[in-house]
């Protein structure tokens, strides 16, 4: 009798945040899992739960992704290392603030090497192993920040642009190999990364539900919430440009 083995996510930024809710979302739905993070004590701690939870399987694997040692072998790991491999979600992320001036080097160093670099490097080696299997999801963690220039958070925004229009472009490279690439731009959400008080943000079980819903569909890159999504639209179609910057640089001035 031939048995199937369940399938498998792998999904970065684990520890914490919308990537915890993923590894949540997909335990419920009965993947086995990988689990990414720098924290090997809040990996060991959330597989622990999910395995006790949801009688699914949950390695850890701890790395950070900032460093390109531990980005190859993920790498590797994804290309050579693991039984199969059908869900990546790349949720690793940093969002620091303020002015380029004032941001020290190994600060904007840190958002380029884990946003953009690892990334990257991470949907390439998935993008290859999918490819031979002839299926394959992969969700990159974007943001809203990513459909326009933010004063005051530029490095963050423009790694979250690139995000979007990699995945977009990937997204359509890989259509005829039968592979679903998808970017999720969250707003404002309650994650705990930054400095923001603004009230009526969005949970990250709510960011995850727009996920799953975008997985199903065939657009390249989606935005979580109506307002979000509305405010998208604005920003980047119906607005003049220096206007869309001077509105920007006033609402992150105040927040900053």
């Amino acid at each position: 009798m031939t048995t199937t083995s369940p399938p498998l996510a792998v999904i970065t930024g684990a520890s914490s945040g919308i990537g915890r809710e993923f590894a949540r979302r997909y335990a419920r739905e009965g993947y086995d899992l990988v689990l990414v993070a720098r924290s090997g004590e809040a990996l060991r701690a959330l597989a622990d739960e999910l395995k006790t939870r949801h009688q699914v399987s949950a390695d850890t694997h701890v790395a950070d992704l900032t460093k390109p040692d531990d980005v190859t072998a993920l790498g590797e790991k994804l290309l050579h290392g693991l039984p199969r491999l059908d869900h990546l979600v790349n949720s690793a992320g940093v969002a620091p603030e303020g002015d380029l001036a004032d941001s020290h080097e190994d600060d904007l160093r840190q958002v380029i090497d884990l946003n953009i670099t690892a990334l990257t490097l991470l949907t390439r080696a998935a993008v290859i192993r999918m490819r031979r299997a002839g299926t394959g999801t992969i969700v990159n963690i974007a943001s809203a920040a990513g459909n326009q220039a933010m004063p005051h958070f530029a490095t963050y925004s423009a790694s979250k642009a690139f995000v979007i229009k990699l995945t977009e472009a990937v997204s359509e490279e890989n259509r005829r190999h039968g592979l679903r690439i998808v970017a999720v731009s969250p707003g404002d959400t309650d994650t705990g990364m930054g400095s923001s008080t603004a009230k009526n943000k969005r949970k990250p079980e709510q960011v995850v539900d727009t996920a799953w819903r975008a997985m199903a569909g065939s657009a390249p890159s989606v935005v979580d919430g109506r307002m979000n999504s509305a405010l998208a639209v604005v920003s980047t179609r119906l607005l003049p440009k220096r206007l869309q910057l001077g509105i920007a640089e006033r609402m992150m001035r105040r927040m900053s």
